[in-house]
């Protein structure tokens, strides 16, 4: 078994549980309840007596004892008041421990996560909604201002936007489905809404890549101007989930964006069964190229963008970082929070 010091003990104590409002119960194997402690209050259970049944005080733990010496997890609990609370019950020699920890904090990311899935939802329907002329299917309620595609695709002049959260694929591989696709989601969420506000369409999520298309939705101002305040608004906003899952002492995530500007291909790709939005040429390139060589927290641009965002251009800095793969070197300006 791990020995720790008292001096360790107490500081895991206090960073990872003193702040869960933790309690317990302990329970004999006959079903009726010895002892108890912490602050069960907060969980709505109070007025207990001992020695009485444990099902008829505590309603939520109902058919889970005896424990028949296996351990349970149950994250996320109704209690008796409602809250949320990770319960964890574990055998002892003379009877079960139940154990209850705060999960208001988790509930709460679980709730946005739902939100993201119906915004994604209302999202890729509202794409579906702008482009199915072009894909045959009758169109209710859409403008004509909003969008016209050619049915053979065209050149557009447009901005292209890709941002990567940094190191999540190592996370990944070391750790279960359920928390990577937690933590995945919860990132990706507030970068598709900062594209969203700033009339961007997102292309692709490739894995942890968002790939967004400033240009394609008709709004006021630069298209560079637009794609440069939804950079900014991904990076306020994975700061904001950074913070908040520090105070749970969870891993974060710094992301890296590039930007460029200038003319592409964009059209409708795929068989007459699965058919997609897709933007082709030197622009998208450069744009993930410049992502990749972007730092945490940082915004790289080519001249085109910072050309384009006048409004926008004392934020960067030019910067002598080379690009390789292109036949001419580019101005290259950057924009860091570090």
């Amino acid at each position: 078994m791990l020995t720790l010091p008292a001096p360790v003990l107490n500081y895991l104590f206090t960073t990872t549980i003193a702040n869960r409002s933790p309690a317990y119960l302990f329970i004999s194997k006959d079903g009726h309840l010895q002892d108890w402690g912490g602050k069960l209050s907060t969980y709505g259970v109070t007025n207990l007596q001992r020695g009485e049944a444990i099902n008829s005080q505590v309603f939520f733990l109902e058919g889970l004892l005896p424990l028949n010496e296996t351990e349970l997890f149950l994250p996320r609990m109704k209690t008796n008041d409602g809250l949320c609370a990770d319960v964890y019950l574990f055998p002892g020699s003379e009877g079960d421990w139940i154990l209850l920890l705060d999960a208001t904090l988790d509930e709460l990311q679980h709730s946005l996560l739902q939100q993201y899935r119906n915004d994604l939802s209302l999202l890729q329907n509202r794409h579906a909604q702008l482009f199915s002329q072009q894909l045959g299917d009758p169109v209710t309620d859409l403008s004509p201002a909003l969008l016209t595609l050619l049915p053979d695709g065209e050149r557009k002049d447009v901005t292209i936007l890709f941002a990567e959260l940094r190191d999540f694929i190592p996370y990944s591989e070391q750790n279960p489905p359920g928390a990577v696709f937690r933590a995945l989601n919860l990132y990706l969420r507030s970068m598709i809404q900062a594209v969203v506000s700033e009339a961007g369409t997102v292309d692709k999520l490739i894995g942890d890549v968002v790939m967004a298309c400033f240009g394609v939705l008709p709004a006021t101002g630069s298209t560079a101007t637009h794609a440069i305040q939804a950079a900014l608004r991904i990076l306020e906003s994975v700061q904001d989930i950074n913070r908040l899952r520090q105070a749970e002492h969870q891993p974060v995530f710094e992301v890296g964006i590039g930007i460029a500007s200038g003319l592409i291909s964009f059209g409708i790709l795929g068989s007459r069964n699965h058919k997609t939005l897709g933007a082709i040429g030197h622009y998208v390139n450069l744009a993930a190229t410049l992502q990749r060589r972007a730092n945490p927290s940082e915004i790289l641009v080519d001249a085109n963008t910072f050309n384009q965002a006048k409004e926008m251009q004392f934020y960067f800095s030019a910067t002598d970082r080379s690009v390789s793969g292109l036949i001419e070197p580019i101005q290259i300006y950057s924009l860091s929070k570090e």
